[in-house]
């Protein structure tokens, strides 16, 4: 017997993506304007591009090569959330972007998403049509190099959950980084300090 052929997930759309935005965690939309562009000035190493290496423009330094910690720090320190990462959750990227400095750790471009939802939200997971319309429809935002995403069937119908919105994002993220000193902000301290971060 030959294994059986994968069924179309298209048909669970619908309820997939309602189980996925009420279990997730999204930015908040006021916390997102306010931050006003992304946290960090990073994106996601490669592998001739070892973690903590520059990516330079001319012989400038404009980001630092992480491996996904920091798209995390600026969903939680944005919102205030304190202590580590609750074991079951994954920070996903809504756009397939993470070679693009400006969209890593954008806060429009994050989520915080059961594990087990992993595979459904990630890349060309089947909901992520969902997820980049939810971005553009409720912060406004795309990555600059993409085109406006299309809206999904059965889109109106999924109702999100939000985390609480702060202040001044901007704040808590510099007092949030000033209170380390270990390789990861060393690197990153005279980048965000020379674009006005910290």
């Amino acid at each position: 017997m030959r294994f059986p052929r994968l069924e179309a997930l298209q048909t669970y759309h619908r309820n997939l993506a309602m189980m996925v935005a009420r279990t997730s965690w999204f930015p908040n939309k006021t916390t997102v304007e306010r931050l006003g562009g992304t946290a960090f000035p990073t994106l996601r190493r490669k592998a001739k591009s070892p973690i903590f290496s520059y990516m330079e423009e001319g012989e400038m330094a404009v980001a630092m090569f992480d491996d996904n910690v920091t798209p995390e720090w600026a969903i939680a320190w944005a919102h205030g959330l304190q202590g580590t990462r609750p074991k079951g959750w994954t920070i996903a990227h809504v756009w397939p972007t993470s070679e693009d400095r400006h969209s890593y750790t954008h806060l429009a471009n994050l989520a915080m998403v059961p594990e087990a939802f992993g595979s459904l939200t990630d890349k060309k997971g089947p909901l992520t049509g969902f997820l980049q319309w939810h971005a553009w429809r409720t912060y406004g935002w795309k990555p600059e190099h993409k085109g406006v995403p299309e809206k999904p069937d059965c889109f109106d119908e999924v109702e999100w959950r939000y985390l609480p919105a702060v202040d001044d994002p901007k704040k808590m993220i510099r007092e949030e980084f000033n209170r380390r000193n270990n390789e990861r902000t060393r690197k990153l301290r005279p980048i965000m300090e020379r674009l006005g971060m910290l």
